[in-house]
């Protein structure tokens, strides 16, 4: 940490203005935590923290190494600037600013022009992770006399581990400095001792409960002078969980195999970003449409350490707070008297969630889930010889359950989620794929669009194909994205089997936008990308006759009635870069 003088002071005046003082005796610090909450406490919103560290009876030592632990569900938005500032470090205004504070400092001996208490304005920007692992970095610049620089090297910020005993949430780490150096020079102008860090977080995200016993934020820190570690700890008050909305909402999608009775398995829970995370996920599924394959205990792992274990399915989870979609491993685990479903996600979030399996009720129960906002968690479990479910196709379709769990464990939720294994006779494939396509996941999901459907951050209605008797198609849609979501920058469509883009000259035309200005068209592996000037929450899309074909086996089911449904695939994306994808299928086909 370097603090920057005044250019005007020149280093003879400096060093010609250095009186020696009596050396004092250096002390181990003795270090004060406390908290300010006055921006407000609400669980689950977005409110400014304050912390206030003090470091007393210094003499000439001055703290070292400094660890703030939030408690869980204390969270900073690594998501800011659409992600960006985790990409490209951005020092300057206020795109990638997390916070802001005061650094105050003791000369050990008296310099003429510096004052004996030296308050430094900081502020505290969000960087790329400066190590492999890091969810992220913290820069801190000071202002000396109206001159910015970086103070010491850039912090590091972390996620908790599973098992962490402190549980899953963020860490950060700081070398704080003892040294004054003149911008330029390479001999430091005198040593320091900092006496406080007054600063504060700008919208942490606040945890989802409210413990009788108040969750705690906890330092610790040793000094230049005494290796000794000095752990400190100040109570975080956090009020109204049971103000949350809890509205969980589930899908299954199944794809039994075509050369074996082995099914692909996904789900999908889904969630507003306003509402309370889950903290128990339990997944049942009827035994009449899906069995236990017994031959899948030859992928169970006994031990996940070893490197060797065989992956069974995978899972990604989408977060408010963090600019891209986190994906994982799903393996299984435990042991032919007690199997487990256990979901591997790397660093920057190296969690590890493990749902104990019940055979006999054909259920799989996730408990002590991370206290993390998602809008989106799906789970893929393979088919294939050791796929972990069946079906003898003699019950075809069957409705799965979730029971879910709020994280204060004040509300509780039964979401129904009815299906039919693709691949059984009578069941058809999904839109624009064969019988043996794989179950949709992450952010995905099969629905009416006449019902419209929401993904995540967003809705997809009032789809509709028309001219198709005629062999001139056309296409409309709606896209918007949900209240308190990142806005729209652009769609990609994906027509069903049947119908195609038509290019001239590598051109599109007659497509048309509602609410929102076209910025470019461009087909990419035939589908359609639609970017915009500007960022929009609601649009309309409008692909007229002219810019679609038609094949003449389409429009032959489409005259003979054979027909009823055509399948619509959209990706929406945000500002934040998110992408959130709909397979719908659409019903209004027109005239």
């Amino acid at each position: 940490m370097r603090f920057i003088v005044s250019r005007l002071v020149t280093v003879t005046a400096v060093i010609a203005g250095v009186l020696s003082l009596a050396s004092v005796a250096g002390a181990a610090i003795t270090p004060s935590l406390s908290l300010d909450q006055s921006a407000g406490k609400a669980a689950g919103s977005l409110a400014n923290l304050g912390m206030d560290l003090k470091f007393t009876d210094t003499g000439t030592d001055s703290p070292h190494n400094l660890t703030i632990n939030l408690p869980p569900g204390l969270l900073a938005n690594a998501a800011i600037n659409g992600g960006s500032c985790l990409k490209t470090a951005n020092t300057s205004g206020t795109a990638c600013e997390v916070g802001s504070g005061t650094v105050t400092a003791s000369p050990d001996v008296l310099v003429l022009g510096l004052p004996a208490s030296i308050p430094v304005p900081v502020t505290f920007y969000l960087v790329p992770p400066p190590k492999a692992g890091d969810l992220a970095g913290l820069t801190v610049i000071g202002n000396v006399l109206g001159l910015n620089e970086q103070l010491g090297s850039t912090g590091d910020i972390t996620v908790r581990p599973t098992g962490d005993p402190r549980g899953v949430g963020v860490t950060i780490g700081l070398a704080l400095p003892n040294q004054l150096t003149l911008s330029g020079l390479t001999v430091p102008l005198v040593t320091i001792s900092v006496t406080e860090i007054k600063s504060t977080f700008n919208r942490l995200r606040y945890p989802a409960t409210c413990p009788s016993s108040p969750a705690q934020l906890t330092t610790s820190v040793d000094s230049y002078a005494d290796a000794t570690v000095h752990s400190l700890a100040a109570p975080l008050s956090v009020t109204g969980c049971s103000s949350l909305p809890y509205s969980p909402a589930f899908k299954v999608a199944a794809t039994r195999d075509k050369a074996d009775r082995q099914v692909a398995l996904g789900t999908t829970v889904t969630q507003s970003a306003d509402e309370a995370p889950s903290r128990s996920v339990s997944l049942a599924f009827p035994t009449s449409v899906l069995a236990p394959n017994l031959a899948s205990v030859q992928a169970l792992c006994l031990n996940l350490a070893s490197g060797t274990c065989q992956q069974v399915g995978s899972a990604s989870a989408t977060s408010p707070l963090y600019p891209a979609t986190l994906t994982g491993r799903a393996y299984l685990t435990g042991s032919s008297s007690g199997l487990s479903l256990t979901l591997v996600f790397p660093s920057p979030f190296p969690l590890t969630l493990t749902g104990a399996v019940n055979l006999l009720k054909n259920a799989a129960t996730f408990s002590g889930l991370p206290d993390i906002p998602l809008t989106n968690l799906a789970v893929s479990l393979n088919g294939g010889a050791e796929g972990l479910f069946l079906s003898t196709c003699a019950t075809p379709s069957g409705t799965a359950t979730a029971a879910l769990t709020d994280q204060n464990g004040d509300k509780s939720a039964t979401v129904p989620a009815t299906f039919a294994v693709v691949g059984c006779p009578g069941v058809p494939g999904p839109a624009g794929s064969g019988s043996g396509s794989s179950p949709a996941g992450g952010g995905t999901q099969n629905a009416s669009s006449s019902q419209g459907v929401i993904v995540g951050h967003a809705q997809l209605s009032r789809a509709r194909f028309a001219g198709l008797r005629a062999g001139r198609p056309a296409l409309s849609f709606r896209v918007t994205a949900t209240h308190g979501a990142a806005k729209l920058r652009a769609v990609t469509v994906g027509l069903p089997a049947g119908l195609a883009f038509i290019a001239s000259h590598h051109r599109i035309g007659h497509v048309s936008v509602q609410g929102g200005k076209i910025k470019s068209l461009s087909l990419s592996h035939g589908r359609l990308v639609i970017s915009l000037t500007r960022a929009v929450s609601t649009m309309a899309v409008i692909i007229g006759r002219g810019a679609l074909s038609e094949s003449r086996a389409l429009r032959a089911k489409v005259v003979k009635h054979k027909v009823r449904t055509l399948g619509l695939t959209v990706i929406a994306l945000n500002t934040q870069g998110r992408s959130t994808t709909f397979r719908a299928r659409v019903t209004d086909l027109g005239a």
